[in-house]
């Protein structure tokens, strides 16, 4: 197959000419990183063990109370009082399969490396989706919106739990605020873009990120493009934390023989996968805004 010889990234498996895994995996990983990624708005968190169908008990914490005002003599009536949950989520695996002959490689390259990079951004959609089914679980919610406006966002943000003990505001709002991010639909965002227009902010040095809208009193604001219209989340990367066993996997699977066999037939299959659990493990740190 002459036409492999055009490109530099080939190798000869078992004398086929075929794509090697080290071109694979980059190709895959910058698919995976090039589009409004999700995790980007999680915590991250490696040490995932276990493999697909395990369960995994994951503890999650609340906090409720408040202070009062007392007299001499006399305390308080009720304490703070600390939920403690747990919840088991299944370890996933998420594979994407692509498949092609060496005939359509012969009769035109480019379309496989447009499976190949397809094969990327199936994965890419089947754990972004995942993350974000996560935050539609998020029970602290307003429904009260009839548009997403400067005050619904100020008032959401207030309602997040994302101060320290011993922090004083300015503190919070220094460490915090920068890192606080709204999600909308695309035609909720443009709806919201018409409202604020004068409190909208825009960063031509952020102007690189995918979804990128600009900052609304300190509100990093992001559109979704398949996002459903009447939905917005404001939050933290502390609300939704992902539990990665590995990066993505890529394995060509070999070609058995037999007259029946993906030898005889010319046929190869490529296989991407990742195994993890995306999952709501703080509430307090996002905010559901249902907008009418």
């Amino acid at each position: 197959m002459a036409a492999y010889t055009n490109l530099d990234k080939m190798t000869s498996l078992t004398g086929v000419d075929t794509l090697n895994q080290g071109f694979v995996s980059n190709e895959i990983e910058d698919t995976y990183l090039s589009h409004l990624d999700l995790n980007g708005f999680c915590t991250i968190d490696n040490e995932l063990t276990g493999v697909p169908g395990d369960k995994r008990r994951i503890i999650k914490y609340t906090a409720t109370g408040t202070a009062v005002d007392v007299a001499e003599g006399v305390g308080n009536t009720a304490s703070i009082a600390v939920g403690i949950t747990g919840e088991e989520y299944t370890v996933k695996c998420a594979q994407a399969w692509f498949q092609y002959s060496d005939e359509a490689y012969m009769r035109d390259p480019v379309s496989i490396q447009t499976g190949m990079t397809h094969l990327g951004v199936a994965l890419f959609n089947k754990v972004n989706a995942d993350i974000f089914a996560e935050m539609a679980n998020a029970t602290r919610a307003d429904a009260s919106a009839s548009a997403f406006s400067f005050d619904h966002l100020v008032d959401a943000v207030a309602a997040l739990d994302i101060k320290d003990a011993n922090e004083t505001a300015e503190q919070m709002q220094e460490r915090v605020l920068p890192s606080v991010w709204a999600i909308l639909s695309k035609g909720d965002i443009a709806k919201a873009r018409k409202a604020m227009k004068d409190q909208l902010v825009y960063d031509p040095d952020k102007a690189w990120l995918r979804g990128y809208v600009g900052e609304v009193a300190g509100v990093t604001l992001f559109y979704k493009q398949d996002a459903t219209d009447g939905t917005a989340y404001v939050g933290t990367n502390k609300a939704i934390t992902v539990f990665n066993k590995t990066g993505v996997i890529t394995e060509q699977a070999a070609r058995a023989g037999g007259t029946t066999g993906a030898a005889n037939t010319r046929m190869n299959d490529f296989f991407a996968r990742k195994f993890y659990i995306a999952a709501l493990t703080d509430d307090t740190q996002i905010y559901k805004m249902l907008i009418s």
